[in-house]
């Protein structure tokens, strides 16, 4: 705890440039101004003190890794039931050729950004956002500002960006384990050569679903960081709060993640 403490002080900015107050914000623009904040931090060498690296580190190491069993166990289940279902509806209609790309579409571009979205919310909104609102409501941000620490370099950039590298992570992960189960269903069902299979599958994937995966899936999920600490760092009054600002960060991490989503659809279909 003392170690913590001391490697706060060392993200004090320097060069006399003005602090960033995250506590006094309010509405979308505000976020906007966050969100902006933050990608302009990330280009700064100078923003990647040790602390900020540390802080990065441990949120990959939270939202990412620490979810891979759980992302291969969905990544396996949901290759079954794509893959069954897929088949299902294609031999009725005589069109079983389809059988890769669809499976490439409803992967790739559907099930596997969703779901790293969907476990980030699950595994890491609540805890983020809990975390940054017993900071507030204990007094101990307003410490941090008082020692001049920029609270958007310290707190808010290194957990949203390490939820977006968590999440692209997660995404393939997703990919390869439901295609590999993919694979294995066709084999046991014996009506359908895995070469063929695999063939139809790579022809199809095309450029678009390449940027719809990383898209869909860096994108939200450095929103939902950027959700999670604003909505944390502006609870006020007492312990009581936390649950109502945990409870409406995730509900806005669902309502970015549907947005973006639907964004990126209408970019690739229209």
């Amino acid at each position: 705890m003392q170690g913590e403490k001391s490697e706060k002080a060392v993200a004090v900015e320097s060069g006399g440039s003005r602090r960033f107050r995250i506590s006094g914000w309010d509405g979308t623009l505000d976020f906007l101004a966050l969100a902006t904040e933050c990608v302009i931090a990330t280009l700064l060498p100078r923003s990647w003190r040790k602390p900020v690296r540390t802080r990065l580190a441990k949120q990959i190491l939270f939202a990412g890794v620490e979810a891979v069993p759980f992302t291969v166990f969905a990544g396996i289940l949901m290759g079954i039931v794509l893959t069954l279902n897929s088949y299902r509806w294609l031999e009725f209609t005589g069109r079983i050729d389809f059988l890769g790309p669809a499976l490439s579409i409803l992967v790739i571009r559907e099930a596997a950004p969703a779901f790293a979205c969907v476990i980030l919310i699950a595994a890491s909104a609540s805890a983020m956002t809990t975390e940054l609102a017993t900071m507030r409501v204990s007094g101990e941000i307003d410490l941090l500002e008082s020692q001049g620490i920029n609270l958007v370099q310290f707190l808010a950039m290194p957990r949203a960006l390490g939820l977006a590298i968590a999440g692209t992570g997660l995404a393939l992960i997703f990919v390869a384990c439901a295609f590999v189960t993919a694979v294995v269903t066709i084999l046991l069902i014996g009506r359908t050569s895995p070469g063929p299979f695999f063939d139809s599958i790579f022809s199809s994937i095309v450029a678009a679903d390449f940027v719809s995966l990383i898209g869909r899936s860096t994108v939200p999920a450095f929103l939902i960081g950027l959700i999670c600490c604003h909505v944390g760092v502006n609870t006020s009054g007492s312990l009581t709060a936390i649950p109502q600002a945990v409870t409406r960060a995730m509900l806005l991490s669902v309502a970015a993640t549907l947005l973006i989503s639907v964004l990126f659809a209408l970019v690739a279909y229209l």
